[in-house]
């Protein structure tokens, strides 16, 4: 057959009208088990592949989502986005990923290109720098659109996330109250990120009700990656005494300290608690004590609220917050 096959090349084939063809291919309509059977083969037999592209122009609806993360890498992201493509493609949404390596201008970029594709909404996990005049351009542009993980500081904008002043106090006060720690490190994250402010404030919170001096905390930002945190592990070992306790901004920083103690010899001298509970976070050794920020979960209330904001554009802006838990293994010291 010349040329494209079209959906009439489908109703011929099957012997029936491009209109019963059509409702099967939209799965609407009163059309019979054994009709539609009929046109699903002769769409298999002459490969026929339907142009959503084209039918969205034609309906003004579109059935595509942008999601955008600041690093496709990162183990935490990919649970994220594994939640948010299995809420999105339940209620037949394609989600098209774009990863920025957290460069706002990237992600401006990106987010241009996406508009340009008509998509329905825009799940973003703003990169660091990400200014408000982003979420009025989004607004001008009438994309719903909700922030995944990270938010912005003094800007109104649809959130879902954890609560990270509870998850920090939630690993400060374990070391302290259970183990009796007195001296704490805060390992990772670029000071930029709002998400680290507000562990490292919920980490103060727990020294000063333990009736202990906020100088007692080390704190040290860097990169978030294994390597990150096998350097700033070097420049912890370096500086003297480990602290009784080390809590890393993610468990990707902790792995990357596990290493670096154990270069040196000193992988039971102090007590370590990572961040979010990926899932090989118990696969090490020792296993890795971790606040739970449900990842997956997380992606998937992310795509629900989205799609309420599609459906009903203009609704007030909602905050989703996570309270964390703590996963408590053996590196924080418990048996």
């Amino acid at each position: 057959m010349a040329g494209p096959v079209t959906l009439q090349d489908v109703a011929d084939h099957a012997g029936v009208s491009r209109a019963t063809a059509s409702l099967v291919l939209r799965e609407t309509g009163r059309v019979s088990q054994q009709t539609r059977q009929r046109v699903t083969e002769a769409m298999t037999t002459l490969g026929y592949v339907y142009n959503r592209g084209a039918a969205s122009l034609r309906t003004q609806t579109a059935s595509t989502i942008g999601v955008v993360v600041t690093h496709i890498a990162s183990p935490f992201f990919g649970e994220v986005i594994h939640g948010l493509e299995t809420g999105l493609t339940d209620s037949g949404y394609l989600p098209l990923l774009v990863n920025t390596d957290d460069d706002p201008a990237r992600q401006h970029e990106a987010i241009r290109k996406l508009r340009e594709h008509q998509v329905a909404g825009l799940a973003l996990v703003p990169a660091t720098g990400t200014t408000a005049s982003l979420i009025d351009e989004l607004r001008a542009w009438k994309m719903e659109h909700v922030l995944v993980s990270r938010y912005l500081k003094d800007v109104n904008a649809p959130y879902v996330g954890a609560d990270d002043v509870v998850g920090g106090r939630l690993a400060a006060t374990h070391l302290l109250e259970t183990h009796g720690c007195e001296s704490l490190a805060y390992l990772g994250g670029l000071p930029a990120i709002l998400s680290r402010g507000d562990r490292t404030n919920g980490v103060k919170d727990a020294l000063l009700h333990r009736g202990l001096d906020t100088s007692a905390l080390i704190d040290m930002p860097g990169e978030v990656s294994g390597t990150g945190g096998l350097e700033l592990g070097e420049r912890l070992i370096a500086s003297g005494p480990l602290p009784d306790g080390i809590i890393c901004h993610s468990d990707s920083v902790a792995f990357g300290l596990y290493r670096a103690l154990r270069i040196h010899g000193l992988g039971n001298n102090t007590r370590v608690i990572g961040y979010d509970n990926i899932g090989g976070a118990a696969l090490w050794e020792p296993p890795l004590t971790s606040v739970a920020t449900q990842g997956e979960a997380l992606g998937r209330r992310a795509a629900r609220m989205l799609l309420e904001r599609i459906k009903e554009p203009g609704t007030p802006t909602s905050i989703d917050k996570t309270i964390p838990e703590l996963a408590v293994r053996q590196s924080c010291g418990c048996s």
